[in-house]
């Protein structure tokens, strides 16, 4: 996916709408969102999409923010490692 570069002063009112309107986990999200959006603009995207895949375990719906408790990769890494 590609976006088109925005101004920084678009980026900065879509910022502030998002943290004048929402809270927590949601917030977070969508200023990920964006964040991730404008770097796919400047040619980033490739990058983004290794991110996304990454941390895509700190975006589901079920897990509050923020996240308290281990990291779901990290478990998963730490039970591969007592099994060997």
């Amino acid at each position: 996916m590609t976006s088109a570069p925005i101004s920084p002063e678009d980026f900065a009112a879509r910022a502030r709408a998002i943290a004048e309107t929402m809270a927590g986990h949601a917030a977070h999200h969508a200023l990920d969102i964006l964040t991730n959006d404008v770097l796919r603009g400047l040619g980033y995207g490739e990058g983004i999409d290794i991110f996304e895949r990454a941390v895509s375990h700190w975006h589901a719906a079920a897990d509050p923010y923020p996240y308290r408790g281990p990291c779901p990769d990290c478990e998963a890494a730490a039970d591969k490692r007592a099994a060997a």
